[in-house]
């Protein structure tokens, strides 16, 4: 029996704070699991799985820590270092790997730290398997044999095949980019620069303490110095990325910013331009105009759990070729590999802002106009999430209707909504909040707020 907290096994990937719950035991013991796990599903004795991290000061200890583990099962590892996990995941594919591991804990503060998994074809090991992955680390049940390791470039078939893939599409334009002093920085503004675009960078020498702000592109407030970079060098688009580079922020050319929603929706409108018909997947957490303007541009929208593995997996069953989420997940698998690339989303926002002969404003202009709140992450403990959101979805079923898939999305009528659910990343709530006019969106935020205070457990 490990002493492992059972809390960092969330539901699409391991995380948690460094020390106490991620450490070197941790990481070893991880990859002695994955490996034996990926070894069962494959029925080889030597599989062979990428590992890279992010650009956090405790990652090279943990990426060691994992390639130990991995190793002892006998696996032969690709050890790419500090990367990107939109290159990970492309490694995978390219190379027709058996799995990868990641170590990083994305947008969340510098002190905490993680592990994503995943399978063939950068398929996301999630969900139910990684808590059957908890359990055989306390069942200590690992196979043994010999592996090797080797020092692999990563980064430079991904850039060649993005910057082909791209190739011109930046001609013209001018970007801010912000990588928040995340492990991107310097692959993705080599990347923009060599299809054509004139970029103004912010923070993008890694650094794993983040001393300007947090990476995490889906708060407003990470991407204020963005917003006037590009107003002050009068520049086309401004594109925010997260601490290892697969969430996405968009600002226009007024420097405003634009929201999750409105990326799905250039990216659906010029994806069903070209394949009528087609589904486009995404979450409980998005907004209601997802579905009426899929609808209305020949698409079938189909919404899912939140979270990028099952956006994933949702796709998968689906047969779908995009899909998003609210925190900046985008899939874009026309033409490419089927799993979440943040850069590969940005470019193809590009190419439709470049072709449009519009600005990225007046393309969202066309959209409809929808109020949201912020979301709120109200702190809530993770032993008592569950029992918060069932007591707040009983009490709003008392009123109005409720769809359950993934915590509570209450229906207020008129096209107002609000999400409540529980994070599965951190210990908090998620609370989302839009309506088509500020008055009524005053009007659910009063309601919402006025059943959360009734919870000691939350705090605001």
């Amino acid at each position: 029996m490990s002493n492992l907290n059972p809390h960092i096994f969330r539901a699409y990937d391991i995380r948690g704070h460094v020390g106490d719950q991620i450490t070197d035991e941790a990481c070893e013991l991880i990859g002695k699991a994955f490996g034996s796990t990926v070894r069962g599903m494959y029925d080889m004795d030597h599989p062979r799985i990428v590992v890279g991290g992010d650009a956090r000061t405790h990652t090279p200890g943990f990426i060691d820590a994992v390639i130990r583990g991995l190793v002892s099962t006998g696996c032969h590892v690709l050890n790419i270092g500090e990367t990107p996990s939109p290159i990970n995941y492309f490694t995978i594919c390219d190379q027709g790997l058996d799995g990868g591991i990641q170590v990083t804990a994305s947008h969340n503060p510098k002190d905490d730290n993680g592990i994503k998994l995943q399978v063939r074809d950068a398929v996301a090991h999630s969900g139910d398997d990684i808590q059957i992955l908890r359990k055989r680390i306390d069942a200590d049940d690992f196979l043994t044999g010999d592996g090797q390791v080797e020092e692999y470039d990563a980064v430079t078939p991904y850039s060649d095949h993005i910057a082909t893939m791209f190739a011109g599409v930046g001609e013209g334009l001018t970007v801010g980019l912000d990588t928040g002093n995340g492990v991107a920085g310097p692959v993705y503004l080599d990347i923009l620069e060599k299809i054509g675009c004139t970029v103004t960078g912010l923070y993008i020498e890694p650094d794993g303490t983040f001393p300007n702000h947090p990476a995490d592109p889906s708060k407003a407030v990470t991407l204020k110095d963005l917003q006037e970079s590009v107003k002050e060098h009068d520049l086309d688009i401004g594109l925010g990325f997260d601490g290892d580079g697969d969430r996405l922020g968009l600002v226009d050319e007024h420097g405003n910013i634009r929201s999750a929603d409105e990326a799905i929706l250039l990216l659906a409108q010029d994806h069903l331009s070209r394949h009528p018909g087609k589904p486009v997947v995404f979450t409980v957490s998005n907004s209601g105009a997802l579905e009426s303007e899929i609808l209305k541009w020949g698409g079938r929208p189909v919404m899912c759990i939140v979270g990028h593995s099952y956006v994933e997996h949702t796709m998968t069953h689906e047969g779908a070729l995009l899909g998003g989420e609210q925190s900046g997940h985008f899939f874009c698998g026309e033409d490419y590999y089927p799993y979440d690339d943040a850069l590969v989303a940005a470019l193809r926002i590009l190419k439709i802002v470049s072709g449009a002969g519009k600005t990225l404003s007046e393309m969202c202009s066309e959209f409809p106009t929808v109020y949201q709140a912020q979301e709120l992450r109200p702190h809530c403990d993770d032993d008592k999430k569950e029992n918060v959101i069932a007591a707040a979805i009983e009490n709003f079923q008392k009123n109005y209707p409720v769809e359950t898939m993934d915590g509570g999305r209450v229906d207020f009528g008129d096209g107002a909504w609000a999400g409540i659910r529980q994070s599965n990343t951190s210990p908090c709530l998620s609370i989302c909040l839009e309506a088509r006019s500020p008055d009524k969106l005053d009007e659910i935020t009063l309601l919402v707020m006025e059943e959360m205070s009734k919870y000691p457990e939350v705090s605001f």
